[in-house]
């Protein structure tokens, strides 16, 4: 970890925006890097989009005579990076019961070639208020059918689908199959296995072809869109959520040689813990609220995987599920992660699955996921941990830019109620 302290009297201090050239100076907050320990009385340094460093404020190391340097005294706060939502459909959907602003779907089975990233909304009311729970990232994926297609990773804020694309395709998702687990001859399976087989036919007629060794295979855009994940360019994204699936398949994803492998699942995930770490199948977990579905399951079963996981030494990020209904609750990411830290998690890996890890899983943990010089300003300031619900997020930067809060939703209607009782309450006119 690089350390310094800033020496500023000779800088020229400004309130003005802060240009590509310019720095932004967060100072007295306790830091908390994730992939470090807690810098007391700490310094963040962003230059444009990103941190340039990070640090304890009690040794000079340098000074930024004629920089435009804008000094932000954050005394008694706590700087973290932004959560990184590991698998979501914010962006894809708006009002569940308005067919027209859901998005999140595609007609059929097979939509291997369907990009997340061209649908998003960057208008979408739920991304202020996603962003005022800190979640300034998103791993947005399609939901519906057997393989639907590819996701990607996107900053909450911009003017366009373009301009908030971080990762794209981030991976490749395929839902296998629940009747697989105990049929082999499932249709569905079958229906699966014979596309990804006619997409390795169709690459090496492809390979054939630019070699100038075979004439050009028929565009077909479902298999080409295949190709990324059958070589491990980009990794499987495999959901499956109760044991027996996921037993079946793991060993279908051995059979099919994926070159990377994501696992997608519920609270069952704890009972094959240490075969993902044996493999080093890293997993999305949801469902840390959910219920347990058997008699001999004890009541905490969901609040405890997540502890399950990191005893084995398996790396996971918590998710909420995504759909439309996670969407609007993407908000609340953090309090589950929290709420898994209560039953046994260590704070700091509750901390990391929803920073670190979660960046690291879904491809941008060069980008993101802890406070680190290099990596992209995208960060919250609060007034405690931000795992608890009572903790407020005060301050928030995404890429170096500071983000204005009051965009969210909630808050304009909190502050006009807020107001509004203020002018009605007995003895206001007094």
């Amino acid at each position: 970890m690089k350390t310094l302290t800033i020496l500023l009297l000779a800088a020229v201090v400004t309130t003005a925006a802060a240009q590509d050239d310019a720095l932004t100076v967060l100072t007295g907050a306790t830091v908390h890097p994730v992939d470090g320990e807690p810098i007391d009385n700490g310094v963040v340094i962003i230059r444009g989009e990103r941190i340039e460093a990070i640090g304890p404020s009690g040794e000079l190391t340098g000074t930024f005579d004629g920089e435009r340097v804008t000094v932000i005294e954050l005394d008694g706060k706590h700087v973290y990076p932004g959560f990184v939502h590991p698998l979501s459909s914010v962006g894809l959907t708006e009002i569940g019961s308005v067919a027209g602003t859901v998005d999140t779907t595609e007609m059929g089975a097979i939509n291997a070639a369907l990009r997340t990233e061209v649908a998003f909304n960057p208008d979408s009311a739920l991304l202020p208020v996603s962003v005022a729970g800190g979640i300034l990232t998103t791993h947005t994926a399609p939901s519906g059918g057997l393989i639907r297609g590819q996701s990607a990773v996107m900053r909450m804020d911009g003017w366009s689908w373009e301009d908030m694309t971080l990762e794209a395709p981030a991976g490749m998702h395929i839902a296998f199959p629940p009747g697989a687990a105990d049929n082999a001859d499932n249709e569905d399976l079958a229906t699966i296995e014979r596309t990804l087989e006619q997409a390795r036919h169709w690459h090496r007629a492809q390979a054939a072809f630019e070699a100038g060794n075979a004439p050009r295979p028929r565009h077909n855009a479902q298999l080409e869109a295949l190709g990324p994940v059958l070589d491990g360019t980009i990794p499987l994204f495999l959901h499956a959520d109760n044991r027996a699936a996921i037993d079946a398949a793991l060993d279908w994803a051995e059979q099919q040689d994926f070159g990377r492998v994501v696992l997608v699942g519920g609270p069952d995930l704890q009972y094959v813990a240490d075969r993902l770490a044996a493999d080093g199948i890293p997993v999305v977990l949801n469902g840390v609220y959910t219920m347990p579905t058997r008699r001999w399951e004890a009541y905490d079963m969901a609040y405890v995987a997540a502890a399950k996981l990191n005893e084995a030494g398996v790396k996971f990020a918590i998710g909420d599920g995504g759909g439309g209904f996670g969407a609007t609750n993407a908000r609340n990411l953090p309090f589950q992660a929290g709420s898994a830290a209560a039953f046994g998690l260590p704070k700091d890996a509750a901390l990391k699955s929803v920073t670190q890890w979660a960046a690291e899983i879904v491809g941008v943990g060069d980008q993101l996921g802890t406070l680190t010089a290099g990596k992209r300003a995208s960060l919250i300031v609060t007034n405690g941990d931000p795992l608890e619900p009572m903790t407020s997020i005060e301050r928030v930067w995404i890429d170096g830019r500071e983000y204005d809060l009051d965009r969210s939703r909630h808050r304009q209607l909190y502050e006009r109620y807020r107001d509004r009782i203020a002018e009605t309450a007995p003895g206001a006119d007094d």
